[in-house]
């Protein structure tokens, strides 16, 4: 397992300050791919690791990041994604959530979202679409149903439109979404309840 600091978190917590003076033409997500698109470069270059089965395990902005990376790196065998997303599409200010605008104003990670701001619905894409670019690779979508970040409903909803491009590859089984009966990412991470979820890999 490789684990790591996200850029503008952790120890690279400032690698974040004045990101669009230093590099105006990138976005903050697309450096997180970047990076992640170069721990995959490492693995395979590891004789420990089996190359064609190196997948990504992400907690909300984590989960996000995968869900993008192995949609644009098909090196990337399979995704887990535990509270990665909410559909932006219906993602609106009334919903009492973050608002897709956690994407572009809130957390600055993809600026260019910030030109739908009140226009949601016309997004030229969404989650579903991203799933269904990994498609038929594996991905396991986990959405706590109490999530105040998330609508767990419309995230199933996401997952039943890309599973049409999964059906389309005979590989209907390998896109799951699982929604326990829990309230986010900190409970999930306590390892006095540890929880289990079915691989699907």
């Amino acid at each position: 397992m490789l684990a790591y600091d996200q850029t503008g978190f952790g120890t690279r917590w400032n690698e974040a300050e004045h990101f669009y003076d230093r590099f105006p033409h990138w976005s903050r997500m697309g450096k997180m791919i970047e990076d992640l698109r170069g721990a995959v470069d490492v693995l395979e270059k590891d004789s420990l690791v089996d190359a064609k089965n190196i997948s990504v395990y992400g907690f909300t902005m984590g989960g996000t990041l995968g869900l993008y990376a192995a949609a644009l790196d098909k090196r990337i065998s399979g995704v887990v994604a535990i509270s990665g997303f909410t559909p932006m599409r219906t993602d609106t200010p009334d919903k009492g959530m973050s608002g897709m605008t956690r994407y572009s104003h809130l957390n600055g990670l993809i600026p260019r979202l910030g030109l739908f701001a009140g226009k949601e619905a016309t997004l030229p894409y969404d989650f579903d679409d991203v799933i269904a670019l990994i498609a038929p690779r594996p991905v396991l979508i986990v959405q706590p149903q109490k999530d105040r970040d998330a609508d767990a409903g419309a995230v199933r909803s996401a997952v039943t439109r890309a599973q049409k491009v999964y059906s389309l590859n005979n590989a209907t089984n390998k896109l799951e979404v699982q929604e326990p009966d829990d309230f986010g990412p900190l409970p999930l991470h306590n390892p006095l309840r540890r929880p289990m979820y079915k691989a699907i890999f």
